[in-house]
Parts: structure tokens; C-alpha cells; sequence
């Protein structure tokens, strides 16, 4: 298991107890060893600075006493902001309609990056993206990274 994945096994549901929801969680985000987890109220999916020294003081405590992960990074809280990161399935189905930024980890159409709109996402995990006129088919699988793009 990667280190994001065991500290979301540790740490997604006693944040969700006290109200918020894990976005992302990675390591290394442009070159730091901080671990940058995105958060959001599950009310009303803001966050502000008291809400990210809340949940930084208790995933410390959580990280500390499991002896699973070597507790050696730096934790950075944020909430996803107006270019929120798309990680998981339901992102793409709740954000259907809107533009995105996508890399992807190997080319599609002689492409690795693109910008389009999220047109449909189908049962078997593909995304379909409207990109410069057409229908991009993307299996979920594929996508390295992608991003809303609102600004």
C-alpha cells in the first residue's frame, strides 16, 4: 500500500466524525516533502483557516499514534480551491457539464494533455470529454491528473 493510500485508511473517517470531507491527499506537491491533504465541510463545502488547523492537529495525532506510518513529513491543509483536483469517479459525475484541464498517462489521440468539457461518465469507468469538437472516450484508469477549470 503507497503512503496516501495508508493515511487515508487512517484518517478519512474520523474527519468525516467531525464534519469534513478528505478531497486529496499526496505527497510531494512541487517538490516539498510536506503531505498536502484537501479538505472541505461536508455542509457546505468551504473551508476555512480554523477548520484547517482543526483537522491538521487531529491528523497529527492520528498519524502519531498509528505505527503504521513513519511520521516524518510536514502536513499541509487546504481546502481544494477554485481549481479543485478530480480524484475519484463521483468527482467527474458531479461535476458533469463543467471544463476541465486533464493529463493523462499515455497518449490518446496523440495527446497527454487537453482541455474539455465532462459530457457523460458511463457505468464501466469512462469518461467521456468534449474536447475541440469531439467525444473523447478516457477510461478513468488513465487519467494522471485533472483539474476544474473555473479561473
Amino acid at each position: 500500500m503507497i503512503l496516501e493510500e495508508l493515511i487515508w485508511e487512517i484518517v478519512y473517517k474520523p474527519i468525516e466524525k467531525m464534519g469534513y470531507k478528505i478531497v486529496r491527499i499526496k505527497k510531494g506537491i512541487d517538490g516539498s516533502q510536506n503531505m498536502q491533504i484537501m479538505a472541505e465541510r461536508l455542509k457546505d463545502q468551504m473551508l476555512d483557516i480554523n477548520d484547517c488547523v482543526k483537522i491538521s492537529k487531529h491528523i497529527s495525532v492520528l498519524l502519531e499514534v498509528d505505527k503504521r506510518v513513519e511520521f516524518n513529513f510536514g502536513l499541509e491543509v487546504s481546502s481544494p480551491g477554485i481549481n479543485r483536483p478530480l480524484v475519484k469517479i463521483e468527482d467527474f459525475v458531479k461535476f458533469r457539464g463543467y471544463i476541465i484541464t486533464t493529463k493523462l498517462k499515455k497518449n490518446l489521440n496523440n495527446q497527454i494533455k487537453f482541455v474539455g468539457k465532462i459530457s457523460n461518465v458511463l457505468k464501466d469507468e469512462v469518461i467521456e470529454i468534449e474536447s475541440n469538437g469531439e467525444i473523447l472516450k478516457v477510461p478513468f484508469d488513465h487519467i494522471d491528473e485533472c483539474k476544474l477549470k473555473l479561473d
